[in-house]
């Protein structure tokens, strides 16, 4: 299975990158080196090339000869090498844009839920209170009419009671008088007795 920049680790990802930038630059030096061959053949320097060696027994026609780096050779080893690293930098550039677009993302993502639960747990709460609200106004509502059947129950008792005193306050006045009567009559003292 083939693993993208995205899957590697920190470490993993420079390994890789190092990797991919020497061999990148190896295959564009050994394309230029070869180049050269084909087209001007090894260049020799007549006084750094090594004196030649003597002809082995089993092979009379191997010589050695040692290519030195020509300036030419050396700039064009600079420029694939510059070429590598430059290409290494832009894949470096899109892996850190990739990167950073997928954290943004992720980042998005999370804001959205959050604000998504947000809204969610407040309109909750509003109808909560709502009905909290509603369930108050309603025993308050039920609270008040029992305060004036208690009021009214209460008022009904006292007004009762104050015809009833007011019958009985009649009715001893009225034996009271009826006594007074008699004793002016009779001119004998009534017996005190408030006897019901």
């Amino acid at each position: 299975m083939k693993r993208n920049y995205y899957d590697l680790g920190d470490g993993e990802f420079a390994a890789a990158m190092a990797a991919s930038a020497f061999a990148i630059c190896s295959l564009e030096e050994n394309a230029g080196s070869q180049y050269q061959t084909k087209t001007r053949g090894p260049v020799i320097r007549p006084a750094e090339a090594a004196p030649m060696r003597r002809p082995s027994a089993s092979n009379h026609k191997a010589s050695t000869e040692i290519m030195t780096i020509t300036p030419a050779t050396n700039d064009k080893m600079q420029n694939g090498i510059s070429r590598g690293s430059r290409k290494a930098e832009n894949e470096a550039d899109a892996w850190e844009k990739a990167q950073i677009a997928k954290i943004r993302k992720r980042h998005d993502e999370l804001l959205s839920a959050l604000l998504a639960w947000e809204n969610e747990k407040k309109l909750m709460a509003k109808q909560q209170m709502e009905r909290r609200k509603n369930q108050l106004e309603l025993a308050t509502k039920r609270n008040l009419q029992h305060y004036k059947n208690k009021l009214a129950r209460i008022d009904q008792i006292a007004k009762g009671a104050k015809i009833q005193a007011e019958e009985k306050k009649r009715y001893e006045e009225s034996i009271v008088k009826e006594k007074s009567n008699n004793f002016r009559l009779t001119g004998t003292g009534p017996v005190t007795c408030f006897c019901f």
